[in-house]
């Protein structure tokens, strides 16, 4: 069972009110209508991107914002990102194209700096994870650039789903 990564958008007065009650965290991604994940690629979006421009915002988007919950070495804590925030995250990630990452990905590197799902080796055998990586990084460029232009709020939210798989 994987961890995922959900973008939800929040208007920014429910973000305000979430950063305040933070335990309405379940209310406010049941009704979440718009939003995308980039699945269990989350942490090595964040290692690829911390690799090629490690002073951008870009390289620490899964700590920008506001923690609601307490997170774990497999389950970061969910976090609520206000516009400007957003806007930031999306005019960093604006200036680097899925194929800046390339050169900066080698599973047995991601492997050993314990990038979650800790497989990318083995993974390497039997699909192109590089490949995912990259197709889900451009998902968070076009969910940012959708929420910035929008005014709106971010909620990253990580959550486990069987899929059959073991990570």
């Amino acid at each position: 069972m994987p961890t995922i990564c959900r973008l939800l958008r929040l208007p920014p007065e429910r973000a305000a009110s979430l950063i305040a009650q933070p335990g309405d965290l379940s209310q406010s991604v049941e009704s979440a209508k718009i939003y995308t994940d980039v699945y269990r690629y989350w942490h090595a979006i964040q290692y690829l991107l911390a690799q090629h421009r490690p002073t951008s915002p870009a390289a620490t988007w899964l700590s920008l914002g506001q923690g609601l919950s307490t997170g774990t070495r497999d389950v970061p804590a969910a976090r609520v990102l206000r516009p400007e925030e957003v806007a930031l995250l999306d005019s960093a990630l604006r200036d680097i194209e899925p194929e800046d990452l390339i050169p900066h990905y080698e599973g047995e590197a991601l492997d050993q700096a314990d990038i979650y799902p800790r497989r990318w080796k083995a993974w390497e055998e039997t699909f192109d994870p590089l490949g995912q990586v990259l197709e889900h990084y451009s998902f968070l460029q076009s969910f940012a650039r959708t929420c910035a232009a929008a005014g709106d709020a971010l909620l990253l939210y990580f959550v486990f789903v069987d899929d059959g798989s073991d990570g």
